[in-house]
């Protein structure tokens, strides 16, 4: 499948050593729409000052783990990097880094589990008194520290009160936090979204630039897939399970209802829309949480990247 360049990448993005500033947005998956979204048609993506190529640089080098924390309605870095004993081991970096985090007060780590491909589920007790802001700063902070550690997956955040309820459990990754200095008293963020959507006159998918607003707890990725819902791409009854981002890859989960499809531009244009998003390289759509081999007609066993319109072809 051909890949289509793409809009570049703003930059302004977070960098160890700089301030979080107020009014951080959630991006697979809470971010400022009007800063990270790229317009449709716009070409030569570069991606050079990301988080995650700094933080890869930083592993390659061996210059160990940047220690992010929360300081009044910033998260600030550590001066000096921490190195963990034994940096080969998941599990033990893991927990050796989660020892030197400094939470801010009234929230807590009350344990972790690991599954398949590393993937984390870090577990949080939270009082009351912690305010939305002060928990959203704090998740950025353990995500931009946590996901430095060498060869670690998804990771979920299992947020927990007082009484042992779950009161909030995403997955995210180092590019779900950015700043930004103007912040919508609403909580909500305004921005664009490319969808690619059946022409109506020959059936060839075209680009659909969507003005929307955005809650502080939806990702871009999330807003995405729920209007290509919306407008019936999908078969009828399919429903978002959820969405997740690792290295680029936008691991998108959908009901059984998706399996019912016959036609492989609803693949591509899920595919295609959600490749639209500057942070996202590709796309592994998953059923119930499963690999499928082949989706109407189209290999889906692994991820799909952009794929121009006049390349597209029937089963």
């Amino acid at each position: 499948m051909k890949r289509r360049n793409r809009g570049k990448l703003n930059q302004d993005r977070y960098v160890p050593g700089r301030k979080i500033r107020r009014g951080l947005a959630l991006g697979m998956s809470l971010f400022l729409l009007s800063a990270s979204f790229t317009a449709c048609g716009k070409s030569d993506i570069q991606i050079t000052e990301s988080l995650i190529d700094s933080v890869d640089s930083n592993l390659a080098e061996d210059k160990g783990i940047t220690v992010y924390h929360v300081e009044g309605r910033s998260v600030v870095a550590a001066e000096e990097r921490f190195r963990p004993k034994q940096p080969d081991s998941v599990a033990s970096s893991l927990e050796e880094t989660m020892a030197v985090i400094p939470l801010v007060e009234g929230v807590r780590f009350t344990g972790y589990t690991m599954a398949e491909e590393n993937a984390v589920t870090l577990s949080l007790q939270v009082e009351d008194a912690v305010s939305r802001e002060t928990l959203l700063l704090e998740k950025a902070a353990l995500v931009n520290t946590l996901e430095q550690i060498r060869n670690i997956g998804r990771m979920t955040l299992s947020v927990k009160n007082t009484e042992g309820e779950t009161v909030d459990e995403h997955t995210y990754t180092n590019g779900s936090f950015y700043y930004y200095d103007d912040v919508i008293p609403t909580g909500q963020n305004n921005g664009q979204i490319c969808l690619y959507l059946p022409d109506p006159r020959n059936g060839d998918l075209t680009e659909n630039t969507l003005n929307v607003t955005l809650q502080l707890d939806v990702s871009a990725e999330e807003e995405v897939v729920s209007q290509l819902i919306q407008r019936d791409i999908f078969p009828e009854g399919t429903k978002l399970i959820s969405v997740s981002v690792t290295q680029r890859v936008a691991y998108v989960d959908l009901s059984t209802e998706m399996l019912s499809t016959e036609d492989p531009k609803t693949v591509y244009s899920l595919v295609d829309s959600v490749c639209s998003l500057p942070h996202i390289s590709s796309v592994q759509i998953l059923v119930d949480g499963e690999k499928q081999e082949a989706i109407a007609g189209v290999d889906t066993h692994v991820p799909l990247t952009f794929t121009l319109v006049s390349t597209y072809a029937e089963p």
